[in-house]
């Protein structure tokens, strides 16, 4: 999900911090605004795996702006997930406001369950709050050894990509996801993108960092051709182009209606206030292959193994598929993640201000880990 901004400034230093010290005071952070220790964990959690997977975009920096949701009541801390029906195949749960991380967890473990039991599973879930990382819940039903087919909506905030041929913002990114799962060892295959040109939060980094975007991702507020992502966050503001010309355009729009409609939620027509919080509609199909076919397994890992052995292009690396970088990074940043000093100077002074000292400087207490 890509709607939400970190409230963390350009960042002039970072530290490497250990994972499980920037965990517990995540969730630290969380408790003491109001969740339950199950639900504090569970976001903290998966905002620490994206760190490790190398998408800060969805990491620990989202807390401030998490804290902000609460204290706003954009977000119910505690609100916990109901299931509205568990029959057969079809899984359907409501988020109450809540943390879309605590949620998204409860309901695609649900769905998982009956797809081992049954084949496959069609859920829904609707009204989360942010529901994070895609690849997060798809990394989830790989390791169950299931393939998933997942997609997003976002209403609650102002539109953000233009249909193709607009000049104004009308739909979001509405991302999409795809895992297919490997029984030998490699890491599944994991696709997850926005159907925007570019990611809000990636848009959002690249202004701060004063980069500029490729042509034909973006547009300003009178429909122009824009290099700008800085026109994303002007008033009135610009807008994303969907990837892929019409075809981006298309898939999202299949997006909306899955994800908005047969959730039970709303498309970013009925609900795009400006002064709220984003909200998330999820549409998943997870599907247990084995019960498909008995070769299920190893036609995909030849498939797999038939890319891999592609010929590069001249001068360029090795052809892989996705989820193998992510997978790499995820080993490389197994015991301490990269923050900015920024960031963490504020989980230092928000801590104090809850009267609780840490007992050190940030960088102290960050190099301590």
């Amino acid at each position: 999900m890509e709607n939400f901004r970190s409230n963390v400034r350009k960042p002039t230093m970072s530290l490497q911090i250990a994972v499980e010290k920037v965990r517990w005071l995540a969730a630290g952070l969380l408790e003491l605004n109001g969740c339950d220790a199950d639900i504090a964990q569970d976001v903290a959690e998966h905002m620490i795996e994206a760190e490790r997977y190398g998408f800060a975009s969805h990491g620990v920096t989202l807390l401030p702006k998490y804290l902000e949701n609460i204290a706003r009541g954009d977000v119910t801390a505690n609100a916990r997930p109901e299931c509205l029906t568990s029959e057969g195949n079809l899984q359907r749960f409501h988020a109450h406001n809540g943390f879309g991380q605590h949620a998204g967890k409860v309901a695609v473990n649900a769905a998982i369950e009956q797809a081992k039991r049954r084949g496959f599973c069609l859920l829904t879930l609707c009204h989360a709050h942010h529901l994070g990382r895609m690849g997060h819940y798809g990394q989830m039903v790989a390791d169950q050894g299931l393939a998933m087919l997942a997609m997003s909506n976002v209403t609650g905030r102002p539109a953000l990509v233009a249909p193709w041929g607009g000049a104004e913002p009308r739909m979001t990114t509405n991302p999409f996801c795809f895992a297919w799962p490997f029984s030998d060892g490699r890491p599944p295959i994991l696709v997850d993108f926005a159907t925007s040109s570019m990611a809000l939060n990636k848009a959002r980094v690249m202004s701060s960092t004063g980069k500029q975007a490729a042509p034909g991702q973006l547009i300003d507020a009178q429909g122009n051709p824009s290099n700008d992502p800085g026109v994303l966050f002007s008033n009135p503001p610009g807008a994303l182009l969907p990837f892929g010309e019409h075809k981006g355009f298309g898939l999202a729009l299949m997006i909306e209606m899955m994800a908005g409609i047969l959730s039970g939620g709303d498309t970013i027509a009925e609900d795009h206030q400006t002064d709220g919080s984003a909200h998330n509609h999820l549409f998943a199909l997870i599907i247990d292959p084995d019960q498909f076919t008995d070769l299920a397994g190893e036609k995909g890992q030849f498939f797999a193994d038939y890319l891999l052995a592609t010929q590069p292009q001249p001068g360029g690396n090795p052809v892989i598929y996705p989820g193998m970088p992510e997978a790499a990074n995820r080993e490389r940043n197994a015991k301490m993640i990269t923050i900015p000093v920024s960031f963490w100077s504020w989980v230092v002074e928000h801590y104090a201000r809850k009267g609780i000292d840490l007992g050190l400087h940030p960088q102290e207490s960050a190099l301590a880990g």
